[in-house]
C-alpha cells in the first residue's frame, strides 16, 4: 500500500487505533496500553502499526542495548499479539509521523501516542488521539467521536 486506505469490512464499526512507535514502548515497559484504549473506547479497537513503526522497532531491536533493546523485543512481540501490520511504503520527504497522520486522517483512526509533536500535528489534522496521562497512570482518547 502506497499511503492509503486499509481495506476493511464496510459493516465494521469497531474503532482503528494506530500505535506509534514510543506507545508500544510504553505498553512494553508494563503499561496496559491495549486494555486501557479499550476501556476508553467502550469497544474493542482494531489495532493498526504501518510498517515504518514496526521496522523502527526491529532498528531499535537489534541496534540498542539493555533495557531498551529488551523493550523493543517485547513490543514487537505485542504488536504480533495484539495488530494487525499495515504496509505502508513512505513517499519522499515524508516522515514517520507523517505517514501516521496521513494514514489515520484517511482512514477515520485514532493515534495512539505520547510524542508532544506529533499530538500538537494531529489536534491541528483533527485527529483523535490517544496517550498516556503521567499523573494518573491511564491512557486517555480525545477528539475521537464515538
Amino acid at each position: 500500500m502506497q499511503g492509503g486506505v486499509l481495506s476493511r469490512n464496510s459493516t465494521s464499526r469497531r474503532p482503528l487505533v494506530v500505535l506509534d512507535t514510543n506507545m508500544l514502548m510504553l505498553a512494553a515497559s508494563g503499561i496496559r496500553v491495549f486494555e486501557q484504549i479499550e476501556e476508553e473506547l467502550e469497544s474493542k479497537p482494531e489495532f493498526v502499526v504501518l510498517r515504518p513503526v514496526y521496522e523502527e522497532l526491529v532498528k531499535i531491536a537489534t541496534q540498542s542495548k539493555g533495557i531498551t533493546a529488551k523493550r523493543a523485543r517485547l513490543a514487537l512481540k505485542l504488536v504480533e499479539q495484539y495488530c494487525v501490520v499495515v504496509d505502508y511504503a513512505l513517499k519522499p520527504d515524508e516522515s514517520v509521523d507523517d505517514a501516521i497522520i496521513n494514514f489515520a486522517t484517511q482512514n477515520r483512526a485514532i493515534v495512539a501516542t505520547n510524542d508532544r509533536d506529533l499530538r500538537r500535528r494531529l489536534k491541528q489534522s483533527g485527529v483523535g488521539e490517544a496517550y498516556f496521562r503521567e499523573e494518573a497512570r491511564r491512557v486517555k482518547v480525545e477528539g475521537y467521536a464515538y
